[in-house]
């Protein structure tokens, strides 16, 4: 029986996931797509697949397939119909909500058909084999990449006003709303509905969403991840439940960066915490929701933990609380207050996005084709991504909520900024021992975006991008690049091999532990600007002369600081750029060091 290679694969991708105001529509974009992949997976047939090696984890757009040739059609027109009825099912998950609560008509369903119809590209090549797999496939690749330049897609005319999501397409809403003031209206009545409330959608009609947006925000995924709205309802009947079941499942971003405070708060402090907790259900009463419900320590989110949240204005904007108690929104004040001392510190308000990828895929693959059983290898490669995504999975069990995506070589993620140094490094180190045993090694790099818990999350994201894009131009790769975005606006970047991230994690200890103060980082950075590039004699010798100035003297008199002096000459070394390249890497550091407030007492 004749064979061919098919190639699948559907867009858009990066767009539809940037499309994010929370975190929930980051993760709920990423479940989106995978749930597509996985749909048309089962239409092949997950035993052809030569990419990827198994679908238990999130499944990439792109499919590889070896199947019959005389019914390579069927079978990709079978697994574009399956991702179409797949999509549409998840779609209308989220409208028969609408529908449930009153806010559609016939203008409002034509606006979401539309939108819903014309969300998905698709693309599919088969290349029966001729004379081997591997011609079929770079056949295939080729004629795929043919196709998809042609931008061969239903033009669509989006009017009226904008929704707040994308930008691009029209805002849902009823006949007779035209004009910003009417569509607002309507969004602020979807917002003040008791089964949506302030969790899901910003009031006052601040958010208008598409369709898109609102499959997002509203949609079950069939229940697989997301408790049926039935289960929602039966819990109770007050503004507690929240009928999305994203924001239950995926924590917000402000939740993900207190993450390390409240496991301090646990450990060093556990009668303040309760008593902030009851503190805080006493101010909101039924306007409380507890996203974190399973966590009895701190069931709510994690912006009650701020001291800006317990505001009359952020308690409006996020609780829907307009008229909040002055004695009891004083107490959660002093709550607050009281266990920023006992813990030790206030929450740092950043936290990091990082995205890793790995490097030279392509390249990969092809060595994989040269080898005799080309189809194997190719084969034995995807199986050791999906190794990896396993390792991926364990690695992240301790930091539950935070894991967005984990597809192979593609992982994105959000994590606290006291965190991200460590995972990461583990990341590199799980995937370099996974690659050993592939046909072809390989090594991977990521981008970090260290961003402020306010901070627009597109944005955010875009960062976290462009900074895996740095590290990608590292020679060599196996790259990590650092990008802080303070909140001043500035913008501090960096790249280095990832062999070297311990000497950075070492300078971020001593400063934290107190050997050595961050007037070390300010001093250092002004008096190397002066250093040439090859003059490593008198670059080492001024960073041993501040290490030594502004060391700890127990710490000096051991030696700890000319060996730390040691350790940063030798990393510059490594640098594109020596003295400029180690200049921002000391200032990420004394970022990371500030921004943790482990011991800023509020």
């Amino acid at each position: 029986m004749t064979t061919a290679v098919l190639v699948f694969t559907f867009g858009p991708v990066q767009s539809f996931i940037i499309e994010a105001r929370r975190a929930s529509d980051l993760f709920v974009g990423s479940a989106i797509l995978s749930e597509l992949a996985k749909a048309a997976a089962q239409a092949i047939g997950v035993n052809d697949l030569v990419y990827p090696a198994s679908v238990s984890s999130d499944v990439p757009n792109v499919l590889v397939a070896r199947v019959p040739a005389a019914n390579a059609k069927s079978i990709a027109e079978q697994a574009e119909q399956k991702l179409y009825t797949r999509w549409k099912e998840i779609a209308e998950s989220a409208r028969n909500k609408f529908v449930k609560w009153g806010f559609t008509d016939p203008t409002f369903d034509n606006i979401w058909q539309r939108q819903v119809e014309h969300m998905w590209e698709v693309y599919w090549v088969a290349a029966e084999e001729t004379t081997d797999y591997a011609e079929a496939y770079a056949r295939a690749r080729a004629a795929l990449d043919a196709v998809k330049r042609s931008r061969i897609f239903t033009a669509c005319d989006e009017p009226g006003i904008k929704d707040t999501l994308s930008g691009l397409r029209e805002a849902l809403h009823c006949s007779g709303q035209v004009g910003y003031s009417a569509i607002k209206e309507f969004w602020q009545m979807i917002a003040q509905h008791p089964s949506v409330g302030p969790s899901l959608l910003r009031s006052a009609g601040r958010e208008r969403l598409d369709a898109i947006g609102a499959v997002k925000r509203f949609c079950n995924l069939a229940d697989k991840q997301f408790p049926s709205v039935s289960e929602a309802s039966a819990a109770s009947t007050s503004r507690q439940v929240i009928c999305n079941l994203a924001d239950k499942q995926f924590p917000s971003v402000s939740t993900i960066t207190a993450l390390d405070f409240i496991e301090r708060a646990r450990q060093r402090a556990p009668n303040q915490l309760q008593a902030h907790r009851d503190a805080v259900d006493e101010l909101l009463g039924e306007y409380a929701y507890q996203p974190r419900a399973q966590d009895n320590d701190w069931p709510f989110d994690g912006d009650l933990l701020f001291a800006e949240t317990l505001t009359k204005n952020r308690l409006e904007d996020s609780y829907a609380l307009t008229q909040p108690d002055r004695d009891k929104l004083d107490a959660a004040r002093r709550t607050l207050k009281a266990l920023y001392k006992a813990v030790g510190g206030s929450p740092s308000p950043y936290y990091a996005l990082l995205v890793l990828d790995g490097d030279s895929m392509g390249r990969r693959i092809n060595e994989c084709l040269k080898q005799q059983n080309s189809q194997q290898a190719h084969k034995q490669l995807s199986q050791s991504l999906a190794n990896f995504a396993s390792q991926v999975q364990n690695l992240f069990q301790s930091t539950p909520g935070c894991l967005i995506y984990n597809g192979g070589d593609d992982v994105l993620a959000f994590l606290p900024l006291a965190w991200v140094l460590e995972k990461a490094q583990a990341l590199s180190q799980a995937f370099d021992q996974v690659s050993k045993n592939a046909p072809v090694p390989g090594t991977v790099s990521a981008g970090i975006a260290l961003v402020h818990h306010l901070h627009p999350l597109d944005a955010a994201l875009r960062a976290a991008r462009a900074a895996e894009r740095e590290a990608k131009r590292v020679a060599g790769k196996a790259a990590v690049c650092i990008t802080a975005l303070k909140r001043s606006g500035e913008r501090v970047t960096a790249a280095t091999k990832w062999n070297s991230l311990g000497v950075l994690q070492s300078l971020i200890a001593h400063l934290q532990g107190g050997n050595l103060s961050t007037g070390f980082v300010t001093d250092a950075s002004l008096s190397l600007e002066a250093i040439p590039d090859n003059q490593t004699e008198m670059l080492q010798a001024e960073l041993r002369r501040q290490a030594r100035r502004h060391g700890a003297e127990p710490w000096v008199r051991s030696g700890k600081a000319d060996q730390l002096a040691s350790q940063l000459s030798d990393w510059s070394a490594q640098l594109p750029n020596r003295v400029d390249d180690l200049r921002r890497w000391l200032g990420i550091a004394r970022f990371i060091v500030r921004e943790s407030q482990e011991n800023n007492i509020a």
